[in-house]
């Protein structure tokens, strides 16, 4: 492991441990779990861990900021007014990882975990792909929330372009449009309960075709080993990451192993908040 993957191993630690002494279900997911199943941790290139869970430990969750041992922060747009996502991240407030795209947002900008809720997209048996429109809607949704990172220092050579796009983000932060963004996307996405559906969905994942699955593939989850610490997988783990991945179990061309998390500041001992006022950003 490196120092980063480090550093989000402990932030899984606690989430686990939280988790645990509340009885609620979570799994590893995406490349998080081709790693415990494939590697035993880390994919070695990876740079962030993804969890889930079902809707109503995901709500409780969310809510649990006072379980939590400092300096670690559940992060929502309800606990962090100016973070754009309709899904969670745990922080670790002591570090920075500022990511490119946010640079322009004030919000805690720690080294994070993600965790997504699971929620029901069909009370049938249906074909998954049917629904890649219905998911990636959710990720139209988000792209507009990254209209503030458009905010630019002016200069006399790009003056209009400057002023224009500076504007754009000035009144999208100003009337506060991310906020009721938040609300309609959780709205659309819990309609269908998730004790009721037979497809669940990852509606935040990056796969919009795939993401759809039978709930049978989840419901108590199956034990893995993520890094030497115990973790929850979902039970047919083998059959999600065949939706997900095909074969997973072939390595990447090597030009394709990378991670995809690129940051603007990073710093493993010194707080975000210290970082950003340190180098004025």
């Amino acid at each position: 492991m490196n120092d980063l993957q480090k550093c989000q191993l402990e932030i899984l630690k606690e989430f686990i441990r939280v988790c645990t002494k509340h009885h609620l279900q979570y799994y590893l997911v995406g490349g998080t779990c081709l790693g415990a199943v494939r590697h035993q941790g880390f994919i070695p290139w990876d740079d962030d861990i993804d969890v889930a869970m079902p809707r109503k430990d995901y709500d409780l969750f969310i809510t649990m900021q006072d379980q939590m041992k400092p300096p670690y922060f559940i992060q929502t747009y309800r606990s962090d007014p100016n973070y754009i996502y309709n899904y969670a991240k745990v922080r670790d407030s002591s570090t920075t990882f500022i990511e490119n795209y946010f640079a322009c947002h004030q919000i805690n900008h720690g080294v994070w975990i993600d965790v997504f809720p699971l929620d029901g997209i069909s009370e049938r048996d249906e074909a998954y792909a049917k629904f890649k429109r219905k998911i990636r809607y959710t990720w139209h949704q988000v792209y507009l929330m990254y209209l503030p990172s458009l905010k630019r220092k002016i200069r006399k050579e790009t003056l209009i372009k400057d002023l224009a796009l500076n504007l754009v983000a000035g009144l999208f932060c100003f009337l506060n449009i991310g906020k009721y963004r938040n609300k309609r996307v959780d709205r659309k996405v819990t309609r269908i309960d998730y004790d009721w559906a037979f497809l669940i969905a990852n509606y935040f994942g990056t796969n919009p075709s795939k993401e759809a699955m039978p709930k049978e593939i989840f419901l108590e989850g199956s034990k893995g080993t993520f890094e030497g610490i115990d973790v929850i997988l979902p039970k047919d783990y083998s059959r999600y990451l065949t939706l997900l991945f095909r074969d997973y179990m072939t390595l990447p061309p090597e030009d394709k192993r990378q991670g995809h998390h690129h940051d603007k500041g990073l710093s493993l001992n010194q707080s975000y908040r210290d970082y950003m006022r340190e180098h004025r950003m």
